[in-house]
């Protein structure tokens, strides 16, 4: 299925502006699921701080960024449900680096379960052949080969309707999964995006929203960066260990190593920080300009401190 495809074949559906846990409405015709819907908790690392974590060895890197920004056990309590979203969304196997590091992602579910989580989740709607990318990307093998549960969420079934009551994305159907989590992480990868340059965190957002080509049909730049507000991770990864430079998001293209991995509290700075790793200026980024305007985050990286280990 090519990208007009796609977007022709989705239907039309709305999600609205507005910040996870400050008066956000669920509404779902699945009672008791509708229960086990909770406000967001804040995060409890420090916002003005990036973790750059350099190297190629994906347990010590994972290691040495969540012991730098505080420790897991700080965000991940006993008993806990924790869903972490990657994004494998191409049917592309991992050393194309079009998706996320399942190694990454497996260290992140590794540190997780050892912290005392009751459940690990690793989710994503890839736009082509579900299946396919799940298992192409090694995404499936990695996380369920150190006690954690990787699956698509390519069924009406796994979304229920959100009221935020926003300018442009009223309503949506978003993922219950991360509705109902206690601990949500966003674990996308630095690469390129044909429409907006590149895809990172914010954009990352999208496949947890049942009806995708809204965005296309409107809006996109402003469609993404409204979405980032809604529900915003506890914590954002960000895979810049290696990605495609061109032909992207689906690829093949060519492949540029960074050997860096981003952890950050604040998403338009992480974003921010692989736009310039990538070799762009932040402000050529649309909807990271955007999201900076709606106050979702900080562009501007001399306001942080960037701690590299």
């Amino acid at each position: 299925m090519d990208r007009r495809q796609f977007i022709s074949s989705m239907g039309c559906g709305l999600l609205s502006l507005g910040l996870a846990g400050c008066g956000v409405k669920y509404t779902s015709d699945d009672d008791s699921y509708g229960k086990q819907m909770k406000p967001a908790a804040p995060s409890p690392y420090e916002r003005g701080k990036l973790i750059i974590a350099e190297g190629t060895e994906p347990n010590a890197l994972i290691e040495k960024g969540l012991n730098a920004i505080g420790g897991i056990g700080k965000l991940v309590k006993p008993g806990s449900t924790v869903v972490i979203k990657p994004n494998f969304s191409v049917p592309r196997r991992p050393e194309e680096a079009a998706t996320t590091n399942p190694l990454l992602v497996a260290a992140v579910v590794k540190q997780c379960l050892a912290a005392g989580a009751k459940e690990v989740k690793v989710i994503d709607y890839p736009f082509n052949s579900p299946p396919v990318c799940l298992a192409s990307s090694g995404i499936m093998q990695a996380v369920e080969s150190v006690g954690g549960r990787a699956f698509t969420i390519d069924e009406q079934s796994f979304f229920t309707r959100v009221d935020v009551g926003g300018k442009i994305l009223r309503t949506a159907e978003f993922s219950k999964d991360v509705l109902a989590a206690d601990v949500f992480i966003n674990f996308p990868l630095l690469k390129h995006h044909s429409i907006t340059k590149l895809t990172m965190g914010l954009k990352n957002m999208m496949g947890l929203v049942w009806d995708r080509g809204f965005f296309h049909r409107s809006d996109l730049n402003r469609a993404i960066a409204e979405l980032a507000t809604f529900r915003k991770p506890q914590l954002t990864i960000l895979d810049a260990t290696r990605g495609i430079i061109d032909n992207g998001p689906m690829g093949p293209g060519t492949i540029r190593q960074y050997n860096q991995v981003i952890f950050g509290v604040d998403p338009v700075a992480v974003d921010a920080y692989g736009t310039i790793l990538f070799g762009l200026n932040p402000a050529e980024i649309d909807h990271l300009s955007i999201a900076d305007e709606l106050g979702l985050g900080e562009m501007e990286l001399q306001k942080l401190t960037v701690v590299k280990v």
